[in-house]
Protein backbone atom coordinates (compact mmCIF):
# COMPACT_ATOMS: atom_id res chain seq x y z
CA UNK A 1 0.00 0.00 0.00
CA UNK A 2 2.73 2.62 0.36
CA UNK A 3 3.81 2.18 -3.44
CA UNK A 4 -0.01 3.01 -4.11
CA UNK A 5 0.06 5.85 -1.44
CA UNK A 6 3.01 7.29 -3.11
CA UNK A 7 1.56 6.92 -6.57
CA UNK A 8 -1.59 8.83 -5.01
CA UNK A 9 1.08 11.61 -4.03
CA UNK A 10 2.28 12.14 -6.86
CA UNK A 11 -1.03 12.21 -9.00
CA UNK A 12 -1.77 15.18 -6.05
CA UNK A 13 1.67 17.18 -7.66
CA UNK A 14 0.61 17.49 -10.93
CA UNK A 15 -0.68 21.24 -11.53
CA UNK A 16 -3.90 21.68 -10.96
CA UNK A 17 -4.30 18.57 -9.06
CA UNK A 18 -3.85 17.79 -5.22
CA UNK A 19 -4.41 15.63 -2.26
CA UNK A 20 -6.32 15.29 0.91
CA UNK A 21 -6.95 12.28 3.51
CA UNK A 22 -9.94 11.50 5.61
CA UNK A 23 -9.87 8.81 8.61
CA UNK A 24 -12.90 6.46 8.51
CA UNK A 25 -14.69 6.61 11.91
CA UNK A 26 -14.96 3.36 14.14
CA UNK A 27 -14.39 1.86 10.28
CA UNK A 28 -15.28 -1.65 11.40
CA UNK A 29 -18.42 -0.96 13.13
CA UNK A 30 -20.13 0.68 10.26
CA UNK A 31 -20.86 -2.65 8.71
CA UNK A 32 -22.70 -5.88 9.98
CA UNK A 33 -21.00 -9.29 10.72
CA UNK A 34 -21.86 -12.05 8.40
CA UNK A 35 -21.39 -15.64 8.52
CA UNK A 36 -21.63 -18.07 11.84
CA UNK A 37 -23.24 -15.86 14.44
CA UNK A 38 -20.75 -14.88 17.01
CA UNK A 39 -22.18 -15.00 20.63
CA UNK A 40 -20.83 -12.60 22.96
CA UNK A 41 -20.97 -11.66 26.80
CA UNK A 42 -21.31 -7.91 27.37
CA UNK A 43 -19.70 -6.05 30.57
CA UNK A 44 -22.09 -5.88 33.17
CA UNK A 45 -22.28 -1.87 33.18
CA UNK A 46 -23.41 -2.49 29.27
CA UNK A 47 -26.19 -4.45 29.99
CA UNK A 48 -30.30 -3.48 29.19
CA UNK A 49 -32.44 -3.26 32.28
CA UNK A 50 -34.55 -6.38 30.94
CA UNK A 51 -31.35 -8.72 31.57
CA UNK A 52 -31.28 -7.71 35.40
CA UNK A 53 -31.74 -11.05 37.26
CA UNK A 54 -30.18 -12.97 34.60
CA UNK A 55 -26.66 -15.14 35.58
CA UNK A 56 -24.87 -14.83 32.09
CA UNK A 57 -26.62 -13.80 29.55
CA UNK A 58 -25.26 -13.68 25.74
CA UNK A 59 -26.24 -11.69 22.50
CA UNK A 60 -25.19 -11.95 18.78
CA UNK A 61 -22.56 -9.68 18.13
CA UNK A 62 -24.31 -8.18 15.13
CA UNK A 63 -21.26 -5.33 13.98
CA UNK A 64 -17.79 -6.56 12.72
CA UNK A 65 -15.65 -5.49 15.97
CA UNK A 66 -11.75 -4.62 15.58
CA UNK A 67 -10.33 -8.04 17.08
CA UNK A 68 -12.47 -10.31 15.24
CA UNK A 69 -10.64 -12.71 12.44
CA UNK A 70 -13.50 -11.80 10.24
CA UNK A 71 -14.21 -8.25 10.94
CA UNK A 72 -11.52 -7.10 8.49
CA UNK A 73 -12.76 -8.81 5.39
CA UNK A 74 -16.75 -7.62 5.98
CA UNK A 75 -15.39 -4.09 6.25
CA UNK A 76 -13.55 -4.17 3.37
CA UNK A 77 -16.12 -5.83 1.22
CA UNK A 78 -19.11 -2.97 2.28
CA UNK A 79 -16.45 -0.23 1.86
CA UNK A 80 -15.65 -1.74 -1.76
CA UNK A 81 -19.05 -2.26 -2.60
CA UNK A 82 -20.26 1.49 -1.52
CA UNK A 83 -17.69 2.63 -3.70
CA UNK A 84 -18.18 0.88 -6.57
CA UNK A 85 -22.14 2.28 -6.16
CA UNK A 86 -20.45 5.68 -5.85
CA UNK A 87 -18.79 5.20 -9.49
CA UNK A 88 -15.35 4.50 -8.43
CA UNK A 89 -13.90 0.91 -10.33
CA UNK A 90 -10.93 -0.77 -8.60
CA UNK A 91 -7.79 -0.11 -10.74
CA UNK A 92 -6.73 -3.69 -11.66
CA UNK A 93 -3.97 -5.44 -9.85
CA UNK A 94 -3.20 -3.21 -6.94
CA UNK A 95 -5.76 -3.59 -4.35
CA UNK A 96 -7.65 -1.10 -2.62
CA UNK A 97 -6.82 1.50 -4.99
CA UNK A 98 -9.83 2.87 -7.18
CA UNK A 99 -10.27 5.22 -9.98
CA UNK A 100 -13.24 7.92 -11.00
CA UNK A 101 -13.20 8.41 -14.37
CA UNK A 102 -15.16 11.70 -14.67
CA UNK A 103 -13.74 13.23 -11.42
CA UNK A 104 -10.45 11.92 -12.62
CA UNK A 105 -9.70 11.34 -8.81
CA UNK A 106 -7.24 8.40 -7.59
CA UNK A 107 -8.26 6.88 -4.35
CA UNK A 108 -6.38 4.51 -1.81
CA UNK A 109 -7.39 2.64 1.26
CA UNK A 110 -5.66 0.91 3.86
CA UNK A 111 -8.87 -0.53 6.69
CA UNK A 112 -9.53 3.10 7.54
CA UNK A 113 -7.03 5.26 6.17
CA UNK A 114 -8.10 7.24 2.98
CA UNK A 115 -6.21 9.43 0.64
CA UNK A 116 -7.55 11.03 -2.75
CA UNK A 117 -5.60 12.93 -5.26
CA UNK A 118 -6.69 14.08 -8.48
CA UNK A 119 -8.02 17.71 -10.21
CA UNK A 120 -8.15 20.02 -7.30
CA UNK A 121 -11.53 21.62 -7.77
CA UNK A 122 -12.90 17.55 -7.80
CA UNK A 123 -12.11 16.51 -4.68
CA UNK A 124 -15.02 17.71 -2.92
CA UNK A 125 -17.42 15.93 -4.70
CA UNK A 126 -15.24 12.49 -4.47
CA UNK A 127 -14.90 13.07 -0.74
CA UNK A 128 -19.36 13.56 -0.85
CA UNK A 129 -19.65 10.67 -3.05
CA UNK A 130 -17.50 8.79 -0.80
CA UNK A 131 -19.16 9.99 2.31
CA UNK A 132 -22.54 9.28 1.37
CA UNK A 133 -21.70 5.30 2.90
CA UNK A 134 -18.99 5.79 4.76
CA UNK A 135 -18.88 8.04 7.50
CA UNK A 136 -15.22 9.83 8.15
CA UNK A 137 -14.03 12.70 9.65
CA UNK A 138 -13.51 16.11 7.53
CA UNK A 139 -11.30 15.67 4.71
CA UNK A 140 -7.57 17.72 4.96
CA UNK A 141 -4.65 18.18 3.71
CA UNK A 142 -2.12 15.70 3.94
CA UNK A 143 -0.75 15.41 7.42
CA UNK A 144 -0.10 11.85 9.43
CA UNK A 145 -0.60 8.94 7.07
CA UNK A 146 0.59 5.24 7.69
CA UNK A 147 3.25 5.99 10.33
CA UNK A 148 4.52 8.75 8.71
CA UNK A 149 4.07 12.99 8.45
CA UNK A 150 4.06 14.30 5.17
CA UNK A 151 4.17 17.72 4.02
CA UNK A 152 4.11 19.07 0.66
CA UNK A 153 6.27 21.14 -0.84
CA UNK A 154 6.77 24.23 -3.40
CA UNK A 155 10.27 25.08 -4.59
CA UNK A 156 11.58 27.25 -7.58
CA UNK A 157 14.65 25.96 -8.73
CA UNK A 158 17.42 29.14 -9.91
CA UNK A 159 16.03 28.55 -13.88
CA UNK A 160 12.43 29.74 -12.57
CA UNK A 161 11.07 25.85 -12.81
CA UNK A 162 8.24 25.64 -10.20
CA UNK A 163 8.11 21.91 -8.61
CA UNK A 164 6.02 20.65 -6.35
CA UNK A 165 6.40 17.64 -4.44
CA UNK A 166 6.11 15.56 -1.10
CA UNK A 167 8.86 15.01 1.92
CA UNK A 168 8.48 11.72 4.10
CA UNK A 169 9.39 12.46 7.94
CA UNK A 170 9.45 9.17 9.58
CA UNK A 171 11.72 10.58 12.85
CA UNK A 172 8.12 10.66 15.00
CA UNK A 173 7.81 6.88 14.51
CA UNK A 174 11.50 6.11 14.68
CA UNK A 175 11.54 7.83 18.23
CA UNK A 176 8.72 5.66 19.30
CA UNK A 177 9.73 2.37 18.19
CA UNK A 178 13.13 3.10 19.83
CA UNK A 179 11.40 4.42 23.43
CA UNK A 180 9.12 1.27 22.74
CA UNK A 181 11.67 -1.58 21.79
Amino acid sequence: NLDSAKASDFYGCIPGNESEQADAEQAYTQCKLGGVTTWVRLPRDQWPAEWAGMTDPVCPLDLALYGHPDAGGYWEAHCEKHLLAAGFTPVTQWRSCFWHERLKLFLTVYVDDFKLSGPKGNLKEGWALIRQGVKTDEPHPLGLYLGCNIRPFTRTTAEGVVLRGREYDMEDFLRDAVRKY
